[in-house]
Protein backbone atom coordinates (compact mmCIF):
# COMPACT_ATOMS: atom_id res chain seq x y z
CA UNK A 1 0.00 0.00 0.00
CA UNK A 2 1.21 3.54 -0.98
CA UNK A 3 1.66 5.64 2.11
CA UNK A 4 -0.28 9.25 1.63
CA UNK A 5 2.51 11.35 1.86
CA UNK A 6 3.76 9.70 -1.07
CA UNK A 7 0.79 9.40 -2.59
CA UNK A 8 0.96 13.36 -2.31
CA UNK A 9 4.26 13.05 -3.60
CA UNK A 10 2.96 11.45 -6.65
CA UNK A 11 0.23 13.81 -7.08
CA UNK A 12 2.56 16.85 -6.80
CA UNK A 13 4.97 15.69 -9.42
CA UNK A 14 2.20 14.97 -12.01
CA UNK A 15 0.32 18.25 -11.19
CA UNK A 16 3.96 19.97 -12.00
CA UNK A 17 4.03 17.64 -15.12
CA UNK A 18 0.82 18.77 -16.41
CA UNK A 19 1.45 22.51 -15.43
CA UNK A 20 4.67 22.05 -17.62
CA UNK A 21 3.29 20.31 -20.62
CA UNK A 22 0.25 22.93 -20.53
CA UNK A 23 -2.67 20.40 -20.97
CA UNK A 24 -4.54 18.33 -18.39
CA UNK A 25 -4.18 14.29 -19.52
CA UNK A 26 -7.73 12.74 -20.01
CA UNK A 27 -7.11 10.51 -16.61
CA UNK A 28 -7.32 13.20 -14.12
CA UNK A 29 -10.00 15.20 -16.26
CA UNK A 30 -13.73 14.95 -14.35
CA UNK A 31 -15.93 13.55 -16.93
CA UNK A 32 -19.37 15.28 -16.67
CA UNK A 33 -22.23 13.58 -15.51
CA UNK A 34 -24.63 11.95 -17.76
CA UNK A 35 -28.74 12.47 -16.95
CA UNK A 36 -31.38 11.58 -19.21
CA UNK A 37 -35.00 12.23 -19.15
CA UNK A 38 -37.64 10.12 -20.68
CA UNK A 39 -40.67 11.69 -21.69
CA UNK A 40 -43.97 10.92 -23.78
CA UNK A 41 -44.41 14.83 -25.03
CA UNK A 42 -45.28 15.50 -28.26
CA UNK A 43 -45.16 18.36 -31.28
CA UNK A 44 -44.25 21.99 -29.37
CA UNK A 45 -43.78 20.21 -26.02
CA UNK A 46 -41.19 18.15 -27.07
CA UNK A 47 -40.05 21.27 -28.91
CA UNK A 48 -39.42 23.32 -26.27
CA UNK A 49 -37.90 20.27 -24.29
CA UNK A 50 -35.53 19.44 -26.52
CA UNK A 51 -34.53 23.60 -26.64
CA UNK A 52 -34.71 23.38 -22.56
CA UNK A 53 -31.95 20.68 -22.77
CA UNK A 54 -29.76 21.93 -25.59
CA UNK A 55 -29.71 25.44 -23.58
CA UNK A 56 -28.81 23.79 -20.59
CA UNK A 57 -26.19 21.60 -22.06
CA UNK A 58 -24.36 24.56 -23.60
CA UNK A 59 -24.80 26.75 -20.46
CA UNK A 60 -22.50 24.73 -18.29
CA UNK A 61 -19.85 21.78 -18.79
CA UNK A 62 -20.70 19.64 -15.69
CA UNK A 63 -23.64 18.04 -16.85
CA UNK A 64 -24.85 16.44 -20.02
CA UNK A 65 -28.26 16.02 -20.42
CA UNK A 66 -30.04 14.17 -23.07
CA UNK A 67 -33.85 13.46 -23.83
CA UNK A 68 -35.52 10.43 -25.29
CA UNK A 69 -39.38 10.60 -26.52
CA UNK A 70 -40.78 7.48 -25.42
CA UNK A 71 -44.02 5.88 -26.48
CA UNK A 72 -46.94 6.71 -24.67
CA UNK A 73 -49.08 3.31 -24.40
CA UNK A 74 -47.43 1.61 -21.16
CA UNK A 75 -44.25 4.56 -20.56
CA UNK A 76 -44.93 4.12 -16.63
CA UNK A 77 -44.86 0.45 -16.61
CA UNK A 78 -41.99 0.70 -18.45
CA UNK A 79 -39.74 3.14 -16.38
CA UNK A 80 -40.71 1.08 -13.49
CA UNK A 81 -39.34 -1.98 -15.25
CA UNK A 82 -36.18 -0.47 -16.01
CA UNK A 83 -35.65 1.43 -13.03
CA UNK A 84 -35.86 -1.90 -11.27
CA UNK A 85 -33.31 -3.34 -13.21
CA UNK A 86 -30.93 -0.15 -12.78
CA UNK A 87 -31.36 1.23 -16.33
CA UNK A 88 -34.20 3.52 -15.80
CA UNK A 89 -34.01 7.67 -16.68
CA UNK A 90 -32.59 10.05 -14.21
CA UNK A 91 -35.68 12.32 -15.01
CA UNK A 92 -39.68 11.76 -15.55
CA UNK A 93 -42.33 14.13 -15.46
CA UNK A 94 -45.25 12.44 -13.85
CA UNK A 95 -47.15 13.69 -10.93
CA UNK A 96 -46.21 12.99 -7.03
CA UNK A 97 -48.52 9.79 -6.84
CA UNK A 98 -46.31 8.41 -9.24
CA UNK A 99 -43.30 9.39 -7.53
CA UNK A 100 -44.55 7.65 -4.18
CA UNK A 101 -44.47 3.80 -6.06
CA UNK A 102 -40.76 4.20 -5.12
CA UNK A 103 -40.10 6.14 -2.33
CA UNK A 104 -39.87 2.56 0.08
CA UNK A 105 -37.44 1.20 -2.18
CA UNK A 106 -35.07 4.46 -1.54
CA UNK A 107 -34.99 4.84 -5.78
CA UNK A 108 -35.47 8.16 -5.50
CA UNK A 109 -32.93 11.10 -4.80
CA UNK A 110 -33.26 13.33 -1.96
CA UNK A 111 -33.63 16.96 -3.88
CA UNK A 112 -34.33 18.67 -0.39
CA UNK A 113 -30.20 17.92 0.54
CA UNK A 114 -29.61 20.37 -2.93
CA UNK A 115 -32.70 22.92 -2.71
CA UNK A 116 -31.50 23.96 0.57
CA UNK A 117 -27.88 24.05 0.02
CA UNK A 118 -25.79 27.30 0.68
CA UNK A 119 -24.17 27.47 -3.06
CA UNK A 120 -26.56 25.28 -5.02
CA UNK A 121 -29.59 26.14 -3.63
CA UNK A 122 -33.08 27.83 -4.76
CA UNK A 123 -33.53 31.06 -2.76
CA UNK A 124 -37.40 31.84 -2.04
CA UNK A 125 -38.26 28.30 -2.66
CA UNK A 126 -40.00 27.67 0.67
CA UNK A 127 -42.68 30.45 -0.60
CA UNK A 128 -42.69 29.76 -3.98
CA UNK A 129 -45.67 27.11 -3.97
CA UNK A 130 -49.51 27.68 -2.98
CA UNK A 131 -49.73 25.46 0.54
CA UNK A 132 -51.85 22.79 -1.02
CA UNK A 133 -48.94 21.66 -3.42
CA UNK A 134 -46.44 22.28 -0.94
CA UNK A 135 -47.67 20.77 1.97
CA UNK A 136 -49.71 18.42 -0.36
CA UNK A 137 -47.17 17.27 -2.97
CA UNK A 138 -43.81 18.49 -2.35
CA UNK A 139 -43.57 17.31 0.93
CA UNK A 140 -46.13 14.54 1.56
CA UNK A 141 -43.89 11.46 1.21
CA UNK A 142 -43.30 9.12 3.79
CA UNK A 143 -39.59 9.65 4.58
CA UNK A 144 -39.89 13.64 4.78
CA UNK A 145 -38.06 14.24 1.63
CA UNK A 146 -38.74 15.79 -1.69
CA UNK A 147 -38.45 13.58 -4.47
CA UNK A 148 -40.58 15.56 -7.35
CA UNK A 149 -41.00 19.46 -8.35
CA UNK A 150 -44.10 20.69 -10.24
CA UNK A 151 -43.34 22.16 -13.58
CA UNK A 152 -46.64 23.60 -14.13
CA UNK A 153 -50.34 23.80 -13.36
CA UNK A 154 -53.64 22.04 -15.28
CA UNK A 155 -56.67 20.87 -13.92
CA UNK A 156 -60.37 19.41 -16.34
CA UNK A 157 -61.84 21.75 -17.63
CA UNK A 158 -65.76 21.57 -19.37
CA UNK A 159 -65.56 21.64 -23.23
CA UNK A 160 -69.39 22.21 -24.71
CA UNK A 161 -71.32 22.59 -28.02
CA UNK A 162 -72.21 25.98 -27.71
CA UNK A 163 -74.26 25.79 -30.81
CA UNK A 164 -76.36 22.17 -29.50
CA UNK A 165 -76.21 24.35 -25.71
CA UNK A 166 -77.84 27.22 -27.74
CA UNK A 167 -80.14 25.79 -30.13
CA UNK A 168 -81.88 23.81 -26.80
CA UNK A 169 -81.45 27.06 -24.57
CA UNK A 170 -79.25 25.57 -22.09
CA UNK A 171 -77.09 27.21 -19.61
CA UNK A 172 -73.43 26.02 -18.73
CA UNK A 173 -73.67 23.74 -15.62
CA UNK A 174 -72.48 25.30 -12.72
CA UNK A 175 -73.40 21.89 -10.02
CA UNK A 176 -73.18 18.10 -10.51
CA UNK A 177 -77.33 18.30 -10.04
CA UNK A 178 -77.72 20.91 -13.01
CA UNK A 179 -75.34 18.94 -15.27
CA UNK A 180 -77.81 15.78 -14.57
CA UNK A 181 -80.81 17.74 -16.00
CA UNK A 182 -78.95 19.25 -18.60
CA UNK A 183 -77.83 15.80 -20.04
CA UNK A 184 -81.66 14.56 -19.44
CA UNK A 185 -82.83 16.97 -21.82
CA UNK A 186 -79.95 16.22 -24.24
CA UNK A 187 -80.42 12.56 -24.05
CA UNK A 188 -83.91 13.28 -24.80
CA UNK A 189 -84.09 15.68 -27.80
CA UNK A 190 -80.46 14.24 -29.33
CA UNK A 191 -80.06 11.05 -28.16
CA UNK A 192 -76.40 11.25 -26.92
CA UNK A 193 -74.60 11.50 -23.57
CA UNK A 194 -74.44 15.11 -22.37
CA UNK A 195 -70.76 14.34 -20.60
CA UNK A 196 -68.05 12.09 -20.89
CA UNK A 197 -64.57 12.53 -18.97
CA UNK A 198 -61.60 11.54 -19.82
CA UNK A 199 -60.56 10.61 -16.41
CA UNK A 200 -62.79 8.71 -14.57
CA UNK A 201 -60.62 8.73 -11.49
CA UNK A 202 -60.56 12.02 -11.07
CA UNK A 203 -64.21 13.23 -11.29
CA UNK A 204 -64.81 9.87 -8.99
CA UNK A 205 -61.75 11.49 -6.35
CA UNK A 206 -63.98 14.74 -6.77
CA UNK A 207 -67.43 12.90 -5.75
CA UNK A 208 -65.03 11.46 -3.24
CA UNK A 209 -64.08 14.71 -1.82
CA UNK A 210 -67.42 16.49 -1.82
CA UNK A 211 -69.25 14.14 -0.27
CA UNK A 212 -70.12 14.95 3.40
CA UNK A 213 -68.35 12.68 6.49
CA UNK A 214 -65.62 11.28 4.25
CA UNK A 215 -62.44 11.64 3.20
CA UNK A 216 -59.40 10.27 0.70
CA UNK A 217 -56.66 8.07 3.15
CA UNK A 218 -55.85 8.03 6.70
CA UNK A 219 -51.61 8.38 6.06
CA UNK A 220 -51.01 6.97 9.39
CA UNK A 221 -53.29 3.98 9.70
CA UNK A 222 -52.76 3.54 6.09
CA UNK A 223 -56.91 3.08 5.25
CA UNK A 224 -59.31 4.52 3.29
CA UNK A 225 -61.60 7.06 4.20
CA UNK A 226 -64.22 7.03 1.32
CA UNK A 227 -65.64 3.30 2.63
CA UNK A 228 -68.78 4.80 3.41
CA UNK A 229 -72.51 4.85 2.70
CA UNK A 230 -72.29 8.93 1.74
CA UNK A 231 -69.35 7.87 -0.82
CA UNK A 232 -71.53 5.04 -2.26
CA UNK A 233 -74.70 7.10 -2.47
CA UNK A 234 -71.90 9.68 -4.96
CA UNK A 235 -70.77 6.24 -6.83
CA UNK A 236 -73.91 4.92 -7.54
CA UNK A 237 -75.13 8.43 -8.55
CA UNK A 238 -72.47 8.43 -11.35
CA UNK A 239 -73.08 4.63 -12.51
CA UNK A 240 -77.07 5.41 -12.87
CA UNK A 241 -75.67 8.36 -14.85
CA UNK A 242 -73.81 5.85 -16.85
CA UNK A 243 -76.49 3.76 -17.40
CA UNK A 244 -79.28 6.21 -18.77
CA UNK A 245 -77.02 7.11 -21.12
CA UNK A 246 -76.47 10.54 -19.94
CA UNK A 247 -72.40 10.46 -18.70
CA UNK A 248 -70.35 8.20 -20.77
CA UNK A 249 -67.10 7.26 -19.55
CA UNK A 250 -65.36 4.86 -22.76
CA UNK A 251 -64.69 6.73 -25.59
CA UNK A 252 -64.15 5.47 -29.20
CA UNK A 253 -60.58 6.37 -29.06
CA UNK A 254 -57.82 7.63 -26.60
CA UNK A 255 -59.21 10.71 -25.56
CA UNK A 256 -62.95 12.07 -25.57
CA UNK A 257 -61.65 14.33 -27.64
CA UNK A 258 -62.47 12.77 -30.93
CA UNK A 259 -65.82 11.84 -30.02
CA UNK A 260 -66.52 14.91 -28.69
CA UNK A 261 -65.27 16.53 -32.46
CA UNK A 262 -67.35 14.05 -34.42
CA UNK A 263 -70.55 15.21 -32.75
CA UNK A 264 -71.45 12.27 -30.82
CA UNK A 265 -71.19 13.25 -27.39
CA UNK A 266 -71.90 17.23 -25.68
CA UNK A 267 -69.48 17.92 -23.52
CA UNK A 268 -66.89 16.78 -21.85
CA UNK A 269 -64.29 17.08 -18.76
CA UNK A 270 -60.65 17.10 -19.94
CA UNK A 271 -57.67 18.80 -19.82
CA UNK A 272 -56.65 22.52 -20.19
CA UNK A 273 -53.92 21.94 -22.14
CA UNK A 274 -56.68 19.87 -25.00
CA UNK A 275 -58.00 22.41 -26.36
CA UNK A 276 -55.91 22.69 -29.47
CA UNK A 277 -56.84 18.86 -30.20
CA UNK A 278 -60.71 20.18 -30.95
CA UNK A 279 -61.92 20.16 -34.59
CA UNK A 280 -65.50 20.43 -34.65
CA UNK A 281 -66.63 19.11 -37.33
CA UNK A 282 -69.94 21.13 -38.26
CA UNK A 283 -70.57 23.48 -35.21
CA UNK A 284 -68.72 25.82 -32.38
CA UNK A 285 -67.46 24.70 -28.87
CA UNK A 286 -66.29 26.46 -25.89
CA UNK A 287 -64.87 26.24 -22.49
CA UNK A 288 -66.04 26.73 -18.83
CA UNK A 289 -65.04 25.50 -15.73
CA UNK A 290 -66.30 21.97 -14.54
CA UNK A 291 -68.79 22.45 -11.36
CA UNK A 292 -66.58 21.65 -9.13
CA UNK A 293 -68.70 22.93 -5.60
CA UNK A 294 -66.04 22.33 -2.70
CA UNK A 295 -63.21 20.44 -4.10
CA UNK A 296 -61.57 20.96 -7.19
CA UNK A 297 -58.24 18.45 -8.77
CA UNK A 298 -55.37 20.57 -10.09
CA UNK A 299 -52.84 18.44 -11.67
CA UNK A 300 -49.73 19.69 -10.69
CA UNK A 301 -46.98 17.41 -12.92
CA UNK A 302 -43.25 17.87 -12.88
CA UNK A 303 -39.76 16.08 -13.01
CA UNK A 304 -39.36 12.71 -10.48
CA UNK A 305 -35.63 12.46 -9.97
CA UNK A 306 -34.57 8.71 -9.66
CA UNK A 307 -31.29 7.36 -7.59
CA UNK A 308 -28.63 4.96 -8.93
CA UNK A 309 -26.26 5.32 -6.26
CA UNK A 310 -24.12 7.71 -8.16
CA UNK A 311 -24.09 11.52 -6.47
CA UNK A 312 -22.90 13.30 -8.89
CA UNK A 313 -25.33 12.29 -11.63
CA UNK A 314 -28.43 12.93 -9.01
CA UNK A 315 -26.95 16.08 -8.74
CA UNK A 316 -26.16 16.42 -12.42
CA UNK A 317 -30.21 16.10 -12.54
CA UNK A 318 -31.12 18.27 -9.96
CA UNK A 319 -29.07 21.09 -11.90
CA UNK A 320 -31.23 20.44 -14.88
CA UNK A 321 -34.43 20.87 -12.54
CA UNK A 322 -33.44 23.90 -11.45
CA UNK A 323 -32.59 25.42 -14.26
CA UNK A 324 -36.14 23.98 -15.87
CA UNK A 325 -38.15 25.53 -13.18
CA UNK A 326 -36.25 29.17 -13.58
CA UNK A 327 -38.55 31.88 -14.18
CA UNK A 328 -37.60 32.36 -17.54
CA UNK A 329 -37.55 29.02 -18.82
CA UNK A 330 -39.94 27.74 -16.66
CA UNK A 331 -42.23 30.70 -18.12
CA UNK A 332 -41.81 29.30 -21.64
CA UNK A 333 -42.64 25.95 -20.40
CA UNK A 334 -46.26 26.56 -19.12
CA UNK A 335 -47.03 28.14 -21.84
CA UNK A 336 -45.70 25.37 -24.17
CA UNK A 337 -48.15 22.69 -22.59
CA UNK A 338 -50.90 25.64 -22.18
CA UNK A 339 -51.07 25.97 -18.22
CA UNK A 340 -50.64 27.98 -15.49
CA UNK A 341 -47.84 28.96 -13.74
CA UNK A 342 -47.00 27.04 -9.75
CA UNK A 343 -43.92 28.66 -8.67
CA UNK A 344 -44.45 32.60 -7.66
CA UNK A 345 -41.41 33.89 -9.62
CA UNK A 346 -42.57 32.74 -12.88
CA UNK A 347 -45.83 34.59 -12.07
CA UNK A 348 -43.56 37.30 -12.40
CA UNK A 349 -42.32 37.02 -15.40
CA UNK A 350 -43.44 39.76 -18.25
CA UNK A 351 -43.51 36.59 -20.78
CA UNK A 352 -45.95 35.00 -18.24
CA UNK A 353 -47.80 38.12 -17.63
CA UNK A 354 -48.47 38.49 -21.66
CA UNK A 355 -49.29 34.83 -22.30
CA UNK A 356 -51.49 34.82 -19.03
CA UNK A 357 -53.89 37.84 -20.06
CA UNK A 358 -54.46 37.15 -23.51
CA UNK A 359 -58.10 36.86 -25.04
CA UNK A 360 -57.09 33.16 -26.81
CA UNK A 361 -58.08 29.95 -26.68
CA UNK A 362 -55.45 28.96 -24.37
CA UNK A 363 -56.21 31.97 -22.04
CA UNK A 364 -59.50 30.87 -22.17
CA UNK A 365 -58.56 27.44 -20.94
CA UNK A 366 -56.41 28.61 -18.36
CA UNK A 367 -58.85 30.80 -17.00
CA UNK A 368 -61.22 27.65 -16.82
CA UNK A 369 -58.98 26.11 -14.31
CA UNK A 370 -58.65 29.59 -12.43
CA UNK A 371 -62.27 29.98 -11.55
CA UNK A 372 -61.77 26.60 -9.37
CA UNK A 373 -58.43 26.92 -8.01
CA UNK A 374 -60.77 28.37 -4.80
CA UNK A 375 -61.82 25.15 -3.89
CA UNK A 376 -58.74 23.46 -4.88
CA UNK A 377 -57.30 20.29 -2.89
CA UNK A 378 -54.41 17.71 -2.96
CA UNK A 379 -54.31 13.88 -2.07
CA UNK A 380 -51.82 11.67 -0.43
CA UNK A 381 -48.51 10.88 -2.44
CA UNK A 382 -48.05 8.08 -0.51
CA UNK A 383 -47.06 4.04 -1.12
CA UNK A 384 -50.17 2.79 -2.66
CA UNK A 385 -51.88 6.05 -3.92
CA UNK A 386 -51.15 5.42 -7.74
CA UNK A 387 -52.76 1.79 -7.16
CA UNK A 388 -56.30 3.33 -5.43
CA UNK A 389 -56.94 5.55 -8.61
CA UNK A 390 -56.67 2.25 -10.57
CA UNK A 391 -58.77 0.54 -8.13
CA UNK A 392 -61.26 3.28 -8.68
CA UNK A 393 -61.89 3.17 -12.37
CA UNK A 394 -62.26 -0.02 -11.92
CA UNK A 395 -65.01 0.03 -9.85
CA UNK A 396 -66.81 2.40 -11.66
CA UNK A 397 -65.71 0.13 -15.01
CA UNK A 398 -67.18 -3.25 -13.10
CA UNK A 399 -70.11 -1.03 -11.74
CA UNK A 400 -71.49 0.79 -15.11
CA UNK A 401 -71.01 -2.92 -17.42
CA UNK A 402 -73.46 -4.51 -15.01
CA UNK A 403 -70.27 -7.25 -13.82
CA UNK A 404 -71.05 -6.10 -10.06
CA UNK A 405 -73.67 -3.88 -8.17
CA UNK A 406 -72.22 -0.59 -7.13
CA UNK A 407 -71.87 -2.17 -3.57
CA UNK A 408 -69.49 -5.36 -4.52
CA UNK A 409 -67.33 -3.17 -6.80
CA UNK A 410 -66.84 -0.23 -4.00
CA UNK A 411 -65.97 -3.05 -1.61
CA UNK A 412 -63.21 -4.60 -3.96
CA UNK A 413 -61.87 -0.82 -4.16
CA UNK A 414 -62.21 -0.33 -0.70
CA UNK A 415 -60.15 -4.07 0.50
CA UNK A 416 -57.98 -3.63 -2.57
CA UNK A 417 -57.11 -0.09 -1.52
CA UNK A 418 -56.09 -0.89 2.30
CA UNK A 419 -53.98 -3.54 0.40
CA UNK A 420 -51.75 -1.54 -1.19
CA UNK A 421 -51.47 1.11 1.25
CA UNK A 422 -50.43 -1.45 3.73
CA UNK A 423 -47.98 -2.79 0.43
CA UNK A 424 -49.40 -6.22 0.74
Amino acid sequence: MVSSKKSLRVLAFMMVAVLMLGVAPASLAEAPAKVSIWHTFTKGQEEYINKAVNDFNASQSNVVVEALTQPYAGFTDSVYNAVNEGIGPDIIFNYSSEAAKYVDAGQLADLSQYIFDDEIGIEGFETSLVEGVMNGEVYAFSDGLIHYLPAYTTGPILFYNRTMFEELQLEVPTSWEEMEAVCAIIKDSKDMPGFAMDSVTDFVQMLIMEAPNSGYIDVENKVVLFDTQEVRAQVQWMVDMVTKGYFAIKSSGNYFSEDFNGGIIASYMGSSAGFPYIAPNGFEFAMAPVPAESWYPSWNRGPIVFYYGDDARAEGAYEFVKYFISKDVNAGWVEAVIALAPYAWTKEADAYKKYAAEDTPSGQAIKAVEANLGVVGSLPAVTGAAAIRDYLKAAIDKAAAGEMTVEEAWGECVTLSNAALQGK
